[in-house]
């Protein structure tokens, strides 16, 4: 057997295990078709890119595999959203360029994640159905700011790129950003499509991370084999370690990407497991997603999820009491940790309290104070060249690893670029915030705006250590536009008079 393929059936084997005991977590869906149509889907794509030479036969071949799964009559674009977030960290995001030709040298690199957003999301906009809660298109205020954003993005190389590279960025920034926000934001016409893509993004990010507790017990990067299998040299397919411990990433190329996702996954999980009528079946769920989180080793997403418990708790019934007794439980296991020797390992992997890689916070201090100079010399509009006078962050892989998001931003597009980009994300939670504080809303959506909502602010605090690589943008944008659709499908509608009514009766008039 090639090398390359020894990590195949021990991924399809964990994928089987897992998707047969979502059968039982969710028997509805099991008989519906949704699950069945996702597990093969996995299974499908993962046997491709094992065995395909190369990438160029990876990306030719996927889309056609993906599209067989939106023929059968239905509602194919909420099809190919769902299908879309279980298969997007179902394969590594390695990339190739797409050689060019009268005079062009390259077109754009083509990775898993655009081959996939060109075969589902792209045909998905045709089927984006306008009904009663449908947006106009630039109808929301996210609209505008996702927009602007990605004007800033191009405003900003305009000056230095030829009319080719513009069209190219251009094209490269519609594929990560615009289409997954546009789509996931209007597709969903009911509900039920909005969950089906959170069940489908929580079932891959489950089988990552038991796949990730296995790389790291077993010291055994298993995804790395498909860059291999593709005879390409990925400069992400590196052996890191924490503590003498595997820092595990399965198909998400880094251990910080892989803990961002699974922070996302953890809140997405947080909005539909109320529908797994089994508890032990929901627990064992929660602790698969905290062991994958555990083995990435991104001490950034473990804060991550820390604040993500914690303000699910603060946005859930009885929240005074919950804090107070996680806060008592969590004091005492650090306590019990510090005395057990055993356990001593635990307290020295945590942020700013442990001694492991303590000269990463330092790196991440320097790497503030260098990045908000420079943003202070030049802060409309980004810093041009601005790695030049950042080269005492260089690190020995060679690189300045900008291992903040909101640092790269200011520096690649000013506090304009920064300022749109969060302003997109603050328009999405006080939509989500309204929908919470609604008392006419159903509580089915109440509970899934305060999930959305905490999970969002998780992820923007992790991004506070982990860069934008790979495909932490496409899923952000994911992200924004579930909230979105939530609040839009979730809102009560009422009419003018209603609205006044409700005015008067605020301001005591009636």
């Amino acid at each position: 057997m090639p090398s390359h393929l020894k990590a195949l059936p021990v991924i399809l084997a964990v994928a089987l295990v897992l998707f047969w005991i979502a059968g039982f977590a969710w028997p509805a869906l099991a008989r519906s078709g949704e699950l069945r149509r996702l597990r093969w889907a996995f299974l499908i794509v993962t046997l491709l890119a094992f065995a395909s030479p190369s990438i160029w036969v990876y990306a030719l071949a996927m889309p056609v595999v993906v599209a067989a799964f939106l023929v059968p009559a239905g509602d194919r674009g909420t099809r190919a959203a769902a299908l879309w977030a279980g298969l997007l960290l179902a394969v590594p995001s390695v990339g190739a360029y797409i050689p060019g030709f009268g005079g062009i040298g390259n077109f754009f690199e083509m990775t898993h994640a655009r081959a996939l957003t060109l075969a589902l999301l792209l045909p998905a906009l045709l089927w984006v159905r306008h009904g009663a809660r449908s947006p106009a298109p630039l109808g929301l205020a996210a609209d505008w700011f996702v927009l602007a954003y990605f004007a800033v993005q191009l405003a900003v190389v305009l000056p230095f790129a030829s009319r080719t590279d513009l069209i190219r960025q251009a094209f490269v920034l519609c594929i990560d950003t615009l289409l997954p926000y546009w789509v996931f934001s209007r597709v969903f016409q009911d509900p039920d499509g909005l969950r089906s893509a959170l069940r489908a993004f929580v079932l891959t990010a489950m089988v990552l991370s038991v796949l990730a507790v296995f790389e790291s017990v077993r010291r055994w990067p298993l995804y790395d084999a498909v860059p291999e299998a593709w005879g390409m040299s990925w400069d992400l397919n590196v052996f890191l370690e924490r503590a003498g411990l595997l820092r595990a990433k399965a198909s998400a190329g880094h251990s910080l990407v892989l803990g961002s996702v699974l922070v996302v996954a953890l809140g997405c999980w947080a909005a539909v497991r109320q529908e797994v009528p089994r508890r032990w079946l929901a627990t064992l769920g929660t602790l698969g997603l905290v062991g994958g989180l555990t083995a990435s080793m991104a001490r950034g997403s473990w804060l991550g999820a820390l604040l993500l418990g914690l303000l699910l708790l603060v946005l859930g019934p009885a929240p005074i009491k919950r804090l107070l007794l996680a806060g008592v439980a969590g004091v005492g296991v650090l306590l019990v940790a510090a005395q057990i020797p055993a356990l001593r390992v635990v307290v020295d992997l945590l942020p700013f309290v442990g001694e492991v890689d303590a000269f990463n916070v330092t790196y991440r201090q320097r790497l503030f104070e260098i990045s908000i100079a420079l943003i202070a010399n030049s802060p409309w509009l980004g810093v041009p060249g601005y790695l030049d006078h950042m080269e005492e962050l260089r690190q020995g892989q060679g690189i300045i690893d900008i291992v903040n998001s909101y640092l790269a931003i200011g520096l690649a597009t000013g506090v304009v670029g920064l300022g749109c980009f969060l302003g997109a994300f603050a328009t999405m939670l006080w939509s989500l915030w309204r929908l919470r504080r609604d008392a006419d809303a159903a509580p089915e959506g109440r509970h899934l705006a305060g999930c959305l909502l905490a999970t969002t602010l998780a992820l923007m605090f992790v991004l506070v250590t982990t860069s934008s690589i790979v495909i932490v943008p496409a899923m952000s944008y994911m992200l924004l536009g579930l909230g979105v659709s939530c609040a839009r499908l979730y809102l009560p509608q009422r009419d003018a008079s209603h609205a006044l009514a409700a005015a008067a009766l605020r301001h005591g008039r009636l």
